[in-house]
Protein backbone atom coordinates (compact mmCIF):
# COMPACT_ATOMS: atom_id res chain seq x y z
CA UNK A 1 0.00 0.00 0.00
CA UNK A 2 0.94 3.51 -0.65
CA UNK A 3 0.28 6.82 0.13
CA UNK A 4 -2.38 8.91 -1.47
CA UNK A 5 -1.25 10.66 -4.45
CA UNK A 6 -3.28 12.97 -3.53
CA UNK A 7 -0.65 14.02 -1.14
CA UNK A 8 2.61 13.53 -3.65
CA UNK A 9 3.54 15.52 -6.58
CA UNK A 10 2.54 14.89 -10.19
CA UNK A 11 5.99 15.22 -13.14
CA UNK A 12 5.37 14.84 -16.47
CA UNK A 13 2.87 12.27 -15.80
CA UNK A 14 4.84 10.38 -13.22
CA UNK A 15 3.79 10.02 -9.93
CA UNK A 16 5.53 8.65 -6.65
CA UNK A 17 4.17 6.73 -3.53
CA UNK A 18 5.52 5.15 -0.62
CA UNK A 19 5.19 1.51 0.07
CA UNK A 20 3.72 0.68 3.21
CA UNK A 21 3.16 -3.22 3.44
CA UNK A 22 5.41 -5.99 2.80
CA UNK A 23 2.70 -7.52 0.44
CA UNK A 24 5.53 -7.33 -2.79
CA UNK A 25 8.37 -8.02 -1.06
CA UNK A 26 11.28 -8.76 -1.98
CA UNK A 27 10.25 -6.83 -5.47
CA UNK A 28 9.14 -3.54 -3.88
CA UNK A 29 10.98 -3.40 -0.27
CA UNK A 30 8.68 -1.82 2.80
CA UNK A 31 9.82 2.22 2.60
CA UNK A 32 10.54 2.28 -1.48
CA UNK A 33 10.02 5.55 -3.16
CA UNK A 34 7.74 3.72 -6.61
CA UNK A 35 7.34 5.71 -9.21
CA UNK A 36 4.10 4.98 -11.63
CA UNK A 37 3.22 6.43 -15.14
CA UNK A 38 -0.05 7.97 -15.03
CA UNK A 39 -2.18 6.31 -18.22
CA UNK A 40 -5.90 6.60 -19.40
CA UNK A 41 -9.05 5.09 -18.88
CA UNK A 42 -8.53 3.43 -22.90
CA UNK A 43 -4.54 2.52 -22.37
CA UNK A 44 -4.03 -0.90 -22.68
CA UNK A 45 -2.02 -2.61 -20.03
CA UNK A 46 -0.28 -6.01 -20.55
CA UNK A 47 -0.48 -8.89 -18.04
CA UNK A 48 1.68 -9.39 -15.46
CA UNK A 49 2.35 -5.61 -14.83
CA UNK A 50 2.43 -4.19 -11.75
CA UNK A 51 -0.14 -1.55 -11.48
CA UNK A 52 -1.78 0.98 -8.40
CA UNK A 53 -5.16 0.84 -8.27
CA UNK A 54 -7.53 2.58 -5.70
CA UNK A 55 -9.15 -0.17 -3.19
CA UNK A 56 -11.47 0.04 0.33
CA UNK A 57 -9.98 -1.85 2.83
CA UNK A 58 -11.67 -1.32 6.51
CA UNK A 59 -13.63 1.49 5.38
CA UNK A 60 -11.00 3.65 4.33
CA UNK A 61 -9.50 4.53 0.91
CA UNK A 62 -6.40 3.08 0.22
CA UNK A 63 -3.83 2.98 -2.83
CA UNK A 64 -2.29 -0.50 -3.66
CA UNK A 65 0.72 -1.88 -5.90
CA UNK A 66 -0.13 -5.38 -6.85
CA UNK A 67 0.50 -7.34 -10.26
CA UNK A 68 -2.06 -7.17 -13.00
CA UNK A 69 -3.44 -10.69 -13.76
CA UNK A 70 -5.96 -10.93 -16.40
CA UNK A 71 -9.44 -9.47 -17.09
CA UNK A 72 -12.65 -12.23 -15.21
CA UNK A 73 -15.62 -11.38 -17.44
CA UNK A 74 -17.83 -14.08 -15.90
CA UNK A 75 -20.10 -11.64 -13.74
CA UNK A 76 -20.85 -9.37 -16.90
CA UNK A 77 -18.07 -7.16 -16.80
CA UNK A 78 -14.66 -6.58 -17.02
CA UNK A 79 -13.02 -7.44 -13.06
CA UNK A 80 -9.49 -6.87 -12.82
CA UNK A 81 -8.00 -9.67 -10.91
CA UNK A 82 -4.21 -8.75 -9.36
CA UNK A 83 -1.98 -10.78 -6.66
CA UNK A 84 0.30 -9.57 -4.53
CA UNK A 85 3.99 -10.82 -4.25
CA UNK A 86 4.29 -14.96 -3.42
CA UNK A 87 0.75 -15.38 -3.77
CA UNK A 88 -0.37 -19.43 -4.33
CA UNK A 89 -1.23 -20.35 -8.19
CA UNK A 90 -4.92 -19.23 -8.16
CA UNK A 91 -4.80 -17.20 -5.28
CA UNK A 92 -6.21 -13.54 -6.08
CA UNK A 93 -6.77 -10.34 -4.00
CA UNK A 94 -10.62 -9.57 -2.79
CA UNK A 95 -10.61 -5.98 -3.93
CA UNK A 96 -13.44 -5.46 -6.73
CA UNK A 97 -10.94 -3.66 -9.34
CA UNK A 98 -12.25 -1.76 -12.54
CA UNK A 99 -10.48 0.04 -14.89
CA UNK A 100 -11.31 3.14 -13.40
CA UNK A 101 -10.06 2.58 -10.34
CA UNK A 102 -6.20 1.95 -12.02
CA UNK A 103 -4.68 5.11 -11.55
CA UNK A 104 -1.16 3.99 -12.81
CA UNK A 105 1.33 0.89 -13.93
CA UNK A 106 4.66 1.00 -12.18
CA UNK A 107 7.67 2.41 -14.16
CA UNK A 108 10.74 2.33 -11.31
CA UNK A 109 11.21 2.39 -7.40
CA UNK A 110 13.96 3.85 -5.51
CA UNK A 111 14.40 1.41 -2.18
CA UNK A 112 14.13 2.71 1.06
CA UNK A 113 14.13 6.16 -0.21
CA UNK A 114 9.92 6.63 0.68
CA UNK A 115 11.19 6.47 4.62
CA UNK A 116 12.80 9.77 4.16
CA UNK A 117 9.39 11.40 2.48
CA UNK A 118 7.70 9.94 4.89
CA UNK A 119 10.08 11.37 7.52
CA UNK A 120 10.18 14.81 5.83
CA UNK A 121 5.97 14.53 6.66
CA UNK A 122 6.38 13.58 10.48
CA UNK A 123 5.91 16.04 13.74
CA UNK A 124 9.60 15.39 14.34
CA UNK A 125 10.90 16.77 11.13
CA UNK A 126 9.18 19.91 11.72
CA UNK A 127 10.20 19.89 14.98
CA UNK A 128 13.37 19.52 13.88
CA UNK A 129 13.34 22.34 11.25
CA UNK A 130 11.73 24.70 13.18
CA UNK A 131 14.95 24.51 15.98
CA UNK A 132 17.34 24.36 13.35
CA UNK A 133 15.68 27.59 12.31
CA UNK A 134 15.51 29.02 15.63
CA UNK A 135 19.57 27.96 16.12
CA UNK A 136 20.40 29.95 13.66
CA UNK A 137 17.72 32.78 13.85
CA UNK A 138 19.61 33.42 17.66
CA UNK A 139 23.48 33.21 15.85
CA UNK A 140 22.79 35.41 13.34
CA UNK A 141 21.28 37.94 16.12
CA UNK A 142 24.41 37.48 18.33
CA UNK A 143 26.49 38.39 15.86
CA UNK A 144 24.64 41.21 14.87
CA UNK A 145 24.96 42.31 18.37
CA UNK A 146 28.63 42.09 19.04
CA UNK A 147 29.34 43.70 15.68
CA UNK A 148 27.73 46.86 17.18
CA UNK A 149 29.50 46.33 20.69
CA UNK A 150 33.01 45.39 19.63
CA UNK A 151 32.97 47.12 16.33
CA UNK A 152 36.57 45.66 15.71
CA UNK A 153 37.14 43.09 13.23
CA UNK A 154 36.68 39.07 14.72
CA UNK A 155 40.81 38.61 13.91
CA UNK A 156 41.85 41.71 15.70
CA UNK A 157 39.33 40.91 18.16
CA UNK A 158 41.65 37.78 19.41
CA UNK A 159 44.96 39.56 18.77
CA UNK A 160 47.16 41.08 22.01
CA UNK A 161 46.95 44.93 21.66
CA UNK A 162 50.42 45.85 21.15
CA UNK A 163 51.96 49.46 22.38
CA UNK A 164 53.26 51.34 18.86
CA UNK A 165 57.02 52.64 19.91
CA UNK A 166 57.60 56.32 18.96
CA UNK A 167 60.69 55.94 16.55
CA UNK A 168 62.87 58.70 15.39
CA UNK A 169 61.44 61.19 18.30
CA UNK A 170 63.38 63.63 19.57
CA UNK A 171 62.48 65.07 23.41
CA UNK A 172 61.89 68.48 24.04
CA UNK A 173 65.08 70.32 25.82
CA UNK A 174 65.86 69.63 28.61
CA UNK A 175 63.51 66.68 28.41
CA UNK A 176 65.08 63.05 28.31
CA UNK A 177 63.05 59.87 25.95
CA UNK A 178 61.93 57.18 27.94
CA UNK A 179 64.46 55.18 29.79
CA UNK A 180 67.44 58.10 29.07
CA UNK A 181 67.40 59.64 32.76
CA UNK A 182 70.59 60.58 33.76
CA UNK A 183 71.16 57.57 35.29
CA UNK A 184 70.43 55.15 33.04
CA UNK A 185 72.46 56.84 29.70
CA UNK A 186 73.19 54.42 27.04
CA UNK A 187 77.04 54.17 26.98
CA UNK A 188 77.94 55.45 23.60
CA UNK A 189 75.40 58.59 24.48
CA UNK A 190 77.62 62.15 24.48
CA UNK A 191 77.70 63.75 27.70
CA UNK A 192 75.44 66.03 29.44
CA UNK A 193 75.20 69.47 28.96
CA UNK A 194 73.01 71.77 31.51
CA UNK A 195 70.88 74.01 29.28
CA UNK A 196 71.27 77.66 29.80
CA UNK A 197 68.62 79.67 31.17
CA UNK A 198 68.56 81.90 27.68
CA UNK A 199 67.77 77.95 25.94
CA UNK A 200 65.02 77.08 28.70
CA UNK A 201 63.18 81.02 27.79
CA UNK A 202 63.68 80.41 24.29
Amino acid sequence: MKLSPTDAPKFFGYKPYVILTNSMVPTLPVGSLVIDHAIDEDDPIPENTPITFKAELQGQQVFVTHYFRYIDTSDGYDRYMTQGEGYQEGQYDEFEIHREDIVGTYAFHIPYLGRVAMFLQSPAALTMFLLWGFILMMEHMVKKWLSYKYPEDEEDLMKPKQRVKAKNVKPPKGRYLRGETPRHRPPSAPPLKRPSMDEIKG
